[in-house]
């Protein structure tokens, strides 16, 4: 792959570039100034773009915003600061990813695969947002999900449908461990405390025609703590019950 480094430390930059190059990738430019990182891009057609945000006389949001609007390269974010603020602003700018720079250089290696293969990356460990009420006030919400894998995507909308772990594992054809790793993936990289809370946010943005009625489902099966799937997202009985009579 084809990589352009764009950094305000000079010994990070040679470090990156020697250790790309190690795994088999080419550099094909390497700057400390922002400002030139759109140029170069235009001249050297990288596949992705590894650039820091983080600059004191410049805005580095705005360098994201003007290689995703002028190049057709890739952008991966790799940054000290990984707060929610710092993340939902490379985000909005056009990031098709996020690190910190606390992270392994083998969590480096991996975005840049992931993120040059077309997927949006975000590791675990990096929450995108950690306020439910602040990312219904964001037109970016589906932005947000870019960082889930397909599978997590699939999985959210599941829940939004209002299944259980168990019939999601049935549903995706995957071990009940695998389709719990999924849910609480997405659980983290939404942000959010639980199923009803991701079921809201796939609500919000119409992930699912089912999100509204499986959000109803979450708030009736939340307030039944007798029930073997109370708190669950979609709760109701367990498969094969019989549904409960209401009087009429």
């Amino acid at each position: 792959m084809r990589v352009l480094l764009c950094d305000g430390h000079r010994l990070l930059l040679e470090a990156l570039r020697a250790a790309l190059c190690s795994a088999g990738h080419e550099v094909v430019g390497m700057t400390t100034e922002p400002a030139q990182v759109a140029d170069t891009a235009r001249r050297c057609e990288p596949d992705i773009c590894l650039v820091d945000v983080a600059f004191a006389d410049c805005d580095g949001f705005a360098t994201v915003a003007e290689i995703r609007s002028t190049t057709g390269s890739r952008i991966l974010v790799l940054s000290a600061r990984a707060d929610k603020e710092t993340v939902d602003a490379a985000v909005a700018a056009g990031a098709d990813g996020f690190l910190g720079k606390f992270q392994s250089l083998e969590d480096i290696l991996r975005g840049l695969d992931r993120v040059a293969g077309g997927e949006a990356f975000v590791p675990d460990d990096i929450c995108i947002a950690r306020e439910p009420a602040a990312l219904a006030k964001r037109v970016e919400e589906s932005t947000v999900l870019r960082f889930l894998t397909e599978r997590e995507r699939e999985a959210l909308r599941r829940i939004a449908d209002g299944e259980s772990t168990k019939e999601i594992a049935r549903s995706m054809d995957v071990a009940y461990s695998t389709a719990r790793t999924h849910v609480q993936n997405v659980l983290t990289k939404l942000g959010v405390r639980s199923r009803l809370q991701a079921a809201a946010l796939a609500a919000r943005i119409g992930l699912a025609e089912g999100s509204e009625r499986a959000s109803r489902k979450a708030v009736v099966t939340h307030v039944r703590p007798g029930s073997d799937r109370a708190g669950r997202v979609g709760g109701g009985p367990p498969v094969g019950s019989r549904p409960e009579r209401r009087p009429a």
